[in-house]
Parts: C-alpha cells; sequence; structure tokens
C-alpha cells in the first residue's frame, strides 16, 4: 500500500466515522412492531381474539434507536394467570420495560393503546372437516364414491363460549383441474383461530377416486317381496327388472344382476291405493341409476292352497 493511498482510506474512515458519530446522534423517529407471546394456565382459554403484534412509534437519538433495533428479545410477554376474567391492559405502562428504552427515548404511538383480556373455562369437542378442495374432471371421467379425508374429525379445545360455535373445520381452498386419474395428498385446515383455540391437527390427507365413466344395462333383476304372511303369496307383474346404471368403468365391471338387491315390503302391497308399487334398490353408492324399466309394477295377492 504506497503513502498516497493509506493518507486516502484513512482519511475516507476518518470521515465516516465522523459522519456515523453526527448522524447518530441526531434525533429520529422509528417503528416498531413488537411479537405479543402470551402466558396463561391450562385452565384459561381466551374468548377473543389478542394482537399479534404491538405497533410502536419513538422518538430518540440515533444510538439509542439502534440499540432497540438489534436487540434479540424484543418482545411483549403478557402474563394473565394472575389477570381477572375480564381485564384491560393499558400497553403503555409496560411498553418502556419491554424494550428496555433509555430515559431520553419517548414513546410517540402505540397501537393498539390496550388489549381486552376475556377468557373462560376450557372445553373440547370433535367437529367434522369441511372439504374445500376442487376437483375439475377430464370430459368422460367421474369421482367414485366420496372422497376419502383422514382425519375427517378434528378435536378443539378452548374457551366454552368459541367452542360451542364452531360446527365444523374448513380446509384451505384447492383446485385440481383436468383430472383423469386418482389423486392424493396433503391439506391444511384454514387457521382462522390459531391464537384462541388449540387443534389436535392441522394437516388433512385426502384421497379421491376417479374412473372412466361407462354405462352398463342388467338384464333380468330379481324382485324379493319381504314378510309375505305364511297363508299369502304375491305375484309380480312383471317379476323382474331391467336397470340401466353409471358408474366407473372399472366398478360396473364387478357388478352384475345376481348382486343388486330390489325389494318390497308386503305391508306397502297391502297399504298401496294406487293398484301399483315401486321396488327399493340397494346398489353401491358409487353407481347412479339412469333408468328403471318398468318403474312401477303391479301386483296380484294370493290365498296359499291349503
Amino acid at each position: 500500500m504506497n503513502k498516497n493511498y493509506k493518507i486516502f482510506f484513512f482519511s475516507f474512515l476518518f470521515a465516516l466515522t465522523l459522519w456515523l458519530y453526527i448522524e447518530l446522534n441526531l434525533s429520529y423517529s422509528l417503528d416498531i412492531s413488537i411479537p405479543v407471546e402470551v402466558q396463561s394456565s391450562k385452565s384459561q382459554a381466551l374468548a377473543e381474539e389478542i394482537p399479534n403484534s404491538i405497533d410502536v412509534k419513538v422518538n430518540g437519538k440515533g444510538w439509542d434507536l439502534l440499540n432497540i433495533l438489534i436487540s434479540k428479545n424484543l418482545k411483549y410477554n403478557l402474563d394473565i394467570t394472575k389477570l381477572k376474567k375480564d381485564s384491560k391492559i393499558i400497553t403503555q405502562q409496560y411498553i418502556s420495560e419491554r424494550l428496555n428504552l433509555k430515559p431520553n427515548v419517548s414513546i410517540l404511538e402505540i397501537t393498539p393503546d390496550t388489549i381486552s383480556i376475556n377468557f373462560d373455562k376450557v372445553t373440547s369437542k370433535n367437529v367434522p372437516v369441511k372439504n374445500n378442495i376442487i376437483v375439475n374432471l377430464k370430459e368422460g371421467y367421474r369421482i367414485i364414491g366420496n372422497p376419502s379425508l383422514d382425519p375427517n374429525l378434528i378435536d378443539v379445545e378452548g374457551a366454552s363460549f368459541l367452542i360451542s360455535k364452531i360446527k365444523y373445520l374448513p380446509t384451505e381452498t384447492k383446485v385440481f383441474n383436468n383430472v383423469n386419474t386418482d389423486i392424493e395428498g396433503f391439506i391444511n385446515l384454514k387457521d382462522t383461530l390459531s391464537n384462541l383455540i388449540n387443534v389436535g391437527t392441522k394437516v388433512i390427507k385426502f384421497s379421491y377416486r376417479v374412473q372412466l365413466s361407462a354405462e352398463k344395462d342388467l338384464e333380468e333383476v330379481n324382485i324379493d317381496v319381504m314378510n309375505v304372511p305364511d297363508d299369502k303369496e304375491v305375484l309380480l307383474i312383471p317379476p323382474k327388472l331391467r336397470i340401466s346404471l353409471r358408474g366407473g368403468v372399472d366398478q360396473l365391471a364387478q357388478i352384475n344382476s345376481s348382486e343388486v338387491k330390489a325389494s318390497i315390503e308386503f305391508g306397502k302391497i297391502e297399504s298401496d291405493t294406487l293398484g301399483f308399487i315401486v321396488p327399493e334398490l340397494q346398489l353401491p353408492e358409487e353407481v347412479t341409476i339412469l333408468k328403471i324399466e318398468p318403474p312401477k309394477l303391479q301386483y296380484i295377492i294370493k290365498n296359499k292352497l291349503q
């Protein structure tokens, strides 16, 4: 390093130091956001939301404000274990202590200036999950059955007043487009009351069964007449049904006429005043009935010969 360069370097360093000294001795205003941490007992549950942070504007010399900025433990500890059920905290009463402010640093603004504390006894219950997943299928495909959510019931704990109002917990909204195969994954619950309630889990596993849509006709489906008295017999006209179904191609391949349950209670026939009866069908929930032929059945009740 030559002599001229050394002179320049130390001159610059001196000028910079002098400038910083002057600047840091001037007065400034500073906006600070202080995180709020709540300490409560196991028997206390907040019934009203407490702000996550307190916004403070302070005025003071640069040196003092710099100390605030580099502080590692800048937070507002709020201990409610010894407070009454309905209390108000005046934030300015404690802010100087929380910030460890020097005497020549003044507070200009605080938001909020008060914090309301309202808590209730702790209670818990199970609530269902509301699915906000949207699946847009590729043309010609369908969802088989209901989506699987695991878990589909969530344990929530918090203030009795709040818990009584919670009917379900919604998932976040997620959209799948042009779907033509099974889908599965994980989705978060909406975090709307994180400061007020404890939730058993915040992540839900989901799965959808998706198949190519198809149609199938079942011929000669038998009809059972249930609970017929021993001295009676019922003749149905016609004695069998033809059913058209729509469902997933793999699913329909496993269904045949013998697996479809069609039945009529004798009591309904006996009390009928119209002269026809409609059978009840038992099919997999995922299958849609397109047509039943005939849709109504006539009948004849006969006495059995002794």
